[in-house]
């Protein structure tokens, strides 16, 4: 496949994953253009942009209550908006016509200097399958990062700060189990769930 036809291809499906509408083209279109930087600009925003680009993680808005990095404290206001690293990579990827989610967490994770960056897409991925309805408990993580040999308190840390989670309010009853609790990102969900 060329790089044009893997580029639409991945544009399409991205597109139809946010809801192949008007709104969705236009959410692609500022994520391609503003990946690079990491910021959309509020100039360039209008309100349903801006929820669908919160609703799926793709961006976010900078102001947050008691200046909380995480999601569920962020002030939706129409801002400027910023990208996740995770979701810079993954456009700057489909730019240059990839359209895979394990080698835009495998390349990010190589680029941030860890050690087999392949594993991270193969925790991610197991994150999902173990989640309920976007959440999972900080234990599971652990316990996942621990079937590969690695510390479940590094790998939190690390797929945060890629974007791919994002600590939720508080800590919570979750099955039989009260611990920290974890959103993952939507929009990796859903690649996830599809490919």
């Amino acid at each position: 496949m060329s790089l044009r036809s893997a580029y639409n291809h991945g544009l399409k499906l991205v597109t139809e994953i946010l809801g192949g509408d008007s709104e969705s083209r236009k959410a692609v279109d500022l994520l391609l253009r503003h990946c690079k930087e990491g910021l959309i600009p509020t100039s360039e925003l209008d309100t349903e942009t801006a929820l669908l680009l919160e609703h799926f993680r793709l961006a976010l808005p900078i102001g947050a209550i008691y200046d909380s990095l995480s999601w569920s404290m962020r002030i939706f206001t129409l801002s400027d908006m910023e990208i996740p690293y995770i979701v810079r990579y993954f456009f700057e990827d489909l730019k240059s016509g990839i359209f895979d989610w394990r080698k835009t967490v495998e390349r990010y994770f190589r680029d941030i200097g860890e050690k087999r960056p392949h594993e991270f897409a193969e925790i991610f991925e197991e994150i999902v399958g173990r989640s309920r309805n976007l959440i999972i408990c900080g234990e599971d993580i652990v316990d996942i990062s621990m079937k590969y040999g690695r510390d479940g308190g590094v790998i939190i840390a690390e797929i945060k700060g890629a974007g791919l989670i994002s600590p939720t309010i508080g800590c919570g009853k979750f099955g039989r189990v009260r611990a920290p609790l974890y959103e993952i990102n939507r929009f990796f969900y859903e690649l996830v769930q599809h490919f």
